[in-house]
């Protein structure tokens, strides 16, 4: 019996298991469709952004913005945008790798999110700042992170700064990927002034009256511009987090229910197994008692 008392506990835990992992999963799926959503209403903005840019073409190839100096030397930042929990599968081993192999060890590390503060700390980078978000990535919460960028950018302590995260391709897949977020690539602006000015058409496209001028509108989008690259990346970020998780929980709740499945069968097996015993003894007794 005390065998199987082993096995009906293990179904028991491994069943209070899989209502966890079930839980986790829709709890995960929610979050990303949330964080879709939230990317989605990133990408109106940016277009906005660029009908603006393709009235400022003139003064994109004449800007001296400090966002678009570039330097010989200096030190490089490198932004990690990771989790701050787990349980998301190989999604932040998958970063870690990307980052020992393609970013220098000499570069400062600021990290979006906790989960890998421990291992880049192990493998000799040097982390200057950590930031944590919440799953809405409020504005009240990003705000240090871009004064942050931007004031160590201007006042000469990097000569450029990269971010690393994890974009989202679909439900399955997310991949690492790295962007140059400063200094601020003219044939970057111009691609995109390009882009949106060869996809309007004259019935459409407004008449835009440039006040205080061009020079000076570009200095002030520009920091906006930058804004919204990174979060765009943190919402890439956030809904590669939730994909992985929800695969992974999902995987986890199968997994268990196959285990949950095998355990039964053992126990049906032993509780077949006494049963007959018992019988055998019964049998046997009976014999010795004619």
């Amino acid at each position: 019996m005390a065998n199987l008392r082993d096995i009906k506990r293990r179904i028991k835990s491994v069943r209070n298991t899989s209502q966890i992992t079930k839980a986790m999963q829709m709890v995960a799926s929610a979050k990303m469709r949330r964080a879709q959503e939230l990317a989605l209403k990133g990408r109106n903005y940016m277009s906005a952004l660029a009908r603006v840019l393709s009235h400022l073409q003139e003064s994109i190839n004449d800007a001296n913005s400090p966002l678009m100096e570039e330097r010989e030397s200096g030190k490089e930042l490198i932004i990690v945008v990771s989790t701050d929990r787990g349980l998301c599968g190989g999604l932040n081993s998958n970063l870690l790798r990307e980052v020992l192999q393609t970013c220098p060890q000499e570069a400062d590390y600021v990290t979006i999110g906790n989960k890998l503060n421990t291992q880049l700390a192990r493998c000799g980078r040097k982390l200057v700042a950590t930031f944590s978000l919440g799953d809405t990535a409020e504005e009240s919460e990003l705000k240090p992170i871009f004064d942050f960028v931007r004031s160590s950018y201007t006042d000469g302590t990097y000569r450029n700064v990269r971010v690393i995260y994890q974009k989202f391709i679909n439900i399955m897949v997310q991949r690492p990927q790295m962007t140059t977020l400063l200094p601020i690539s003219k044939e970057e602006l111009l691609r995109i002034a390009e882009q949106d000015e060869a996809d309007a058409t004259t019935a459409t496209a407004p008449n835009f009256l440039l006040e205080p001028g061009p020079a000076a509108l570009l200095n002030s989008i520009l920091p906006l511009y930058i804004g919204h690259l990174l979060v765009q990346m943190i919402l890439e970020g956030k809904a590669s987090e939730q994909s992985a998780r929800m695969v992974a929980m999902k995987a986890a709740t199968e997994n268990a229910k196959t285990l949950i499945g095998e355990l039964t069968l053992e126990y049906n097996k032993a509780r077949q197994t006494q049963i007959t015993n018992e019988l055998l003894e019964i049998t046997t007794a009976m014999k010795a008692m004619e």
